[in-house]
């Protein structure tokens, strides 16, 4: 994930390679830019990473951190996420094992595609749309006023809910939702979104221009849906599981997208994911609800 800290410099603006390899040795640190013209820090980081040595390492080098920078830890303990299970769930058997390395970088990928063509900022309202176990809505959190992470399956939700109370996950912000957007509009009508996105679940709604309907509609005047999935395959990706589309050909999408409303901005090959002897690309497709 990428985290931008906005920063004052005490002293005259020379760039320091020696605090920029001193940052990038911190625990969960794996990228480094420090711009003194724009003022400002970016990190690509892990979970785990330490905020506290980020900026203790600035200030010995007279960088100030200007406030509501750095993404804070809270405490989650009270936490309470849904029990219900319903009695069908594809992701039952799944959900426990789903954050593998794949899946923590799939997600990461999709993040820094949306990092880079979307400002996110504590002003908003986005909703992470078939959210699983949180890998992407947990790292769009801290940049927001305020999430909802929406999906249909208990078990993946559950998965989510141990990692709002044991790990330190941003979830101050955070409302998690079992259901869909019927849920979402019977517990707040007329809630809409800045932001609507998500990662790979498109391709198990069946209705497609009945869903792109429920996100029209439930996002902002000039909001956007950013969607991440996979490119049209041969049905083998998911290894013979039945699903409701075998990925999707983009400029099909693009037209029953233009047809609810949707004014798509830009569409790109950003990944290529690699099973058994196979590739398989995912796509990120970026649209605006038309004023």
């Amino acid at each position: 994930m990428r985290t931008i800290i906005k920063v004052e410099r005490a002293a005259c603006c020379t760039f320091n390679n020696s605090l920029n390899r001193e940052i990038a040795s911190i625990n969960g640190v794996y990228g480094v830019n420090i711009d003194n013209f724009k003022k400002e820090v970016t990190i690509d980081h892990t979970n785990d990473v330490s905020f506290e040595h980020i900026v203790a390492k600035l200030e010995e080098n007279q960088y100030k951190v200007l406030p509501g920078q750095v993404p804070q830890k809270m405490d989650y303990t009270d936490f309470e996420w849904p029990q219900e299970k319903p009695e069908e769930d594809y992701f039952i058997y799944r959900a426990a094992k789903w954050d593998t390395p794949q899946k923590q970088e799939m997600a990461s990928l999709f993040v820094a595609e949306m990092m880079k063509n979307t400002n996110f900022t504590k002003t908003m309202d986005v909703m992470d749309f078939g959210c699983g176990t949180g890998l992407v809505g947990l790292q769009i959190a801290p940049f927001v006023r305020s999430i909802t992470m929406l999906d249909t399956s208990a078990n993946m939700l559950e998965e989510l809910g141990k990692k709002l109370k044991h790990n330190n996950a941003p979830n101050h912000n955070i409302k998690v939702v079992k259901g869909d957007f019927t849920t979402i509009n019977q517990e707040e009508p007329g809630k809409q979104f800045d932001v609507i996105f998500s990662l790979m679940a498109l391709h198990h709604i069946d209705k497609i221009d009945e869903l792109l309907k429920e996100l029209q509609s439930n996002i902002k005047s000039g909001g956007l849906l950013i969607i991440g999935d996979l490119k049209e395959e041969d049905g083998s990706f998911h290894g013979g599981d039945k699903v409701a589309h075998n990925g999707f050909d983009i400029p099909t999408l693009v037209q029953r997208m233009e047809n609810q409303n949707f004014a798509v901005v830009s569409t790109k090959i950003y990944n290529t994911l690699h099973k058994a002897d196979k590739k398989y690309e995912q796509f990120i497709l970026i649209a605006q609800k038309e004023k």
